[in-house]
């Protein structure tokens, strides 16, 4: 989906109904992947403020706060509003995007892959027939989709579901071109991680969470302190050039290897 702003909500329960509790917007996002993340609106509709003003405190302090991945700022989000620290939630399927636009419904989610996430392989499903139709974002939702319709298709998908997104600026021909060459890579996912590049019988019991930075080790070097460990080798004869005339006397009492 093209669109000028990719805004994206956390809904949480008021009552009977899903309400949004934070309003993310991605500054940054193609169809590879998202990138900075801000958040925007905290209780939009001002109805979370008479059921758990506990949550809407520690949530509101996350207003204007700035993310460096998508990723980063839904698990930070998630676990704000939980009071739990470290809780984890699979985002993809837990953030929703309010779309309108003129689009056919039918081709939400039509691709589908298995991603192994936090140790549990989850169903991921995109949207690559809708990948350049323009399509608007709302950045205050509303509770309930309007009844009748609209002339356009409006109403709440899963962030995942609308992928991939591009910038209403990128030309409609080069979307689909970038989206038909990473389906034939068999991914719509974006680039996989070195780690994730090795095959494995099971998902990872430790996978990166995206915005997540990994220390990397130091390299191998297999020949470093080769030349050391052969000048140490056992067996080898070791001789004291005493004859050798330098200005550093030290270098005659050093022993070479011959």
């Amino acid at each position: 989906m093209r669109t000028s702003h990719l805004y994206v909500a956390y809904r949480d329960r008021v009552g009977d109904q899903l309400v949004p509790l934070v309003v993310l917007e991605v500054l940054n996002f193609d169809p590879h992947r998202f990138g900075i993340t801000r958040v925007v609106h905290v209780d939009p509709h001002g109805l979370h403020s008479a059921w758990e003003r506990d949550k809407l405190a520690r949530v509101q302090k996350l207003l204007g706060k700035d993310f460096s991945s998508f990723g980063h700022a839904c698990q930070h989000v998630y676990a704000t509003a939980r009071g739990e620290k470290g809780a984890h939630i699979s985002y993809m399927q837990a953030f929703e995007v309010y779309v309108r636009g003129y689009i056919d419904a039918s081709l939400l989610g039509t691709w589908q892959e298995d991603k192994p996430i936090r140790g549990e392989w989850e169903v991921q499903r995109f949207s690559p027939g809708l990948a350049a139709v323009a399509v608007e974002t709302l950045a205050v939702p509303p509770i309930v989709c309007p009844d009748p319709p609209t002339e356009q298709w409006e109403g709440w998908i899963t962030v995942g579901e609308g992928r991939p997104y591009s910038h209403i600026n990128t030309p409609p021909q080069s979307v689909e071109a970038a989206v038909q060459r990473m389906m034939r890579e068999g991914t719509l996912s974006g680039p996989q991680r070195p780690r994730d590049l090795k095959k494995r019988s099971r998902a990872e019991p430790d996978p990166l969470e995206e915005g997540e930075v990994r220390h990397s080790k130091k390299p191998n070097r297999p020949n470093s302190g080769s030349r050391r460990k052969k000048e140490h080798r056992i067996g080898r004869l070791v001789f004291l050039a005493t004859h050798v005339r330098a200005r550093n006397v030290d270098y005659a009492d050093h022993p070479h290897v011959v």
